[in-house]
């Protein structure tokens, strides 16, 4: 990722998502499962698995254009679930996963459907042990069970699903109380810049018991970079400790992982929980499996929530005591490792800050634009040891819109609006943050403004269109289909 656009993403303000009305025509026909199974073996989380066989897949492929397809499924089960994993298998893996695009909603049997929300494919089959794609964790809301789903996947055109799977977990507590467990599981601070941490047993729950320990020896690693996520899940959870478990699942159940992929989770209230099984956890990190080549030098740190702007569950700002917790744990590891919060160092090919987000290593809008801005302040705050609430977000002297159509094929319109004379110029970029074009290099007058492109040699997938006047920059992402 070049130093050019790392830049860009640290001005970012607005992210784009899909319009619902771009989903919801054509519903009219949903494809049922070939098979479905409930499942509510002791070992395990109580789950439902449905399956679309690819015979079923290729004959119900309806054509938004010539150049992709979508399908609509749906579902139902007397096992109620908390949270839907939603995956394919195709034989092709070096399709990015950006390049499907989804909506899920649902509710109980007797009840009207929720909004949709927008999700996309985040985990590749290289990533993961299961074989196939993984689209975002969709939670319910408020961690709520639900008994039915809709989700439509928009897909590339010639590209052939063998498989589609989704399995809907329930990560309630059966007896007890997740705030007790809490509560009552929090490691004592071994050194004066630990700090208070829960571990696993806190919000563990029904998950097996022989994997709270488990038996494969995790991989000891000597950390050089923190890495920042968020889960892009309900921003304050009623129940922390369930959203951590439900997580866990899906890694493990779905993704195929050995354990959650995160080192350490925290709640919006400041709550830090331990994520991947580490035995020697106050001295030590593990190898986790949270930014692919970069799980070797980092640890991976997620906040619970969406900081996304424009995208769905509704995003927020991160919490003061979510952020404050995230500069403590930093800082902990750091001060052991005798790691400068604000020194530079590679990773995974990249000459980075020692405190970076998921996206500076992978193409994902991880760790969303309202942490990732404020990761600056953050290298300042664990390097000081001061935990300040963050400064105010700078007003900008532009407005820049979502393109439309969007997603496109052939053309789409990018606006914008001005408040005063500006040369103004607009970016193209990659996934990969490698700028493809230079569209627009114009002083421009205050109002409304458009301006049309039409890509040429591009392959399908997600790129990003970024707007700049001095040192104010904007972006936004959109999905191109051939």
């Amino acid at each position: 990722m070049t130093p050019e656009f790392r830049q860009s993403l640290i001005f970012l303000i607005i992210f784009s998502v899909f319009s619902p009305a771009v989903w919801a025509q054509d519903t009219s026909t949903f494809v049922q499962p070939d098979e479905k199974s409930v499942q509510t073996e002791s070992d395990q989380l109580p789950r439902t698995v449905w399956i679309w066989a690819e015979q079923t897949v290729s004959e119900n492929l309806r054509s938004k254009s010539p150049k992709r397809n979508t399908i609509i499924l749906s579902g139902e089960t007397e096992q109620p679930f908390t949270g839907l994993a939603v995956g394919w298998k195709l034989d092709d893996h070096s399709i990015n996963p950006n390049e499907f695009q989804l909506q899920i909603r649902s509710s109980l049997q007797d009840e009207d459907f929720g909004d949709w929300t927008s999700s996309y494919g985040y985990i590749s089959p290289l990533e993961s042990p299961s074989g196939f794609y993984w689209a975002m964790l969709y939670v319910t809301e408020s961690g709520e069970v639900d008994e039915r789903f809709e989700v439509q996947i928009v897909m590339p055109a010639g590209v052939t699903l063998q498989e589609i799977k989704v399995t809907g977990a329930d990560a309630r507590l059966k007896n007890g109380d997740d705030f007790e467990n809490v509560q009552n599981a929090k490691l004592a601070p071994k050194s004066y810049d630990m700090p208070e941490i829960v571990d696993r047993a806190g919000w563990w729950g029904d998950l097996p018991p022989s994997e709270l320990e488990p038996s494969y020896s995790p991989t000891p690693i000597d950390i050089s970079h923190s890495l920042v996520h968020h889960t892009v899940t309900a921003n304050e959870p009623a129940n922390p400790a369930q959203m951590v478990r439900q997580i866990w699942d899906w890694h493990v159940n779905d993704n195929g992982w050995l354990d959650i992929g995160y080192n350490f989770l925290i709640d919006h209230e400041g709550t830090i929980y331990q994520g991947r099984y580490n035995p020697n956890l106050e001295q030590t990190d593990v190898r986790g499996a949270h930014a692919g080549s970069a799980n070797s030098q980092s640890v991976g740190i997620a906040l619970l929530g969406q900081f996304e702007p424009g995208a769905q569950p509704a995003p927020s700002q991160p919490q003061t005591l979510a952020l404050d917790a995230l500069i403590k744990t930093i800082g902990w590891r750091f001060t052991q490792k005798g790691i400068g919060a604000e020194s530079s160092g590679f990773l995974a090919g990249n000459y980075l800050p020692v405190i970076s987000g998921h996206r500076d290593v992978s193409a994902t809008a991880c760790p969303g634009v309202n942490l990732y801005q404020l990761l600056p302040d953050i290298r300042s705050q664990v390097e000081t040891g001061e935990s300040d609430p963050p400064e105010e977000i700078v007003e900008y002297p532009f407005e820049l819109n979502q393109n439309y159509p969007n997603p496109f094929v052939g053309e789409t319109t990018i606006s914008f609006s001005l408040d005063k004379d500006l040369r103004v110029w607009i970016d193209i970029y990659n996934v990969n943050g490698v700028k493809v074009e230079r569209i627009y290099d114009e002083m421009t007058e205050p109002g409304e403004h458009e301006v049309n492109w039409s890509p040429t040699g591009l392959a399908s997938g997600v790129y990003f269109y970024e707007i700049g006047t001095g040192s104010h920059r904007v972006m936004k992402q959109m999905i191109y289909f051939r």
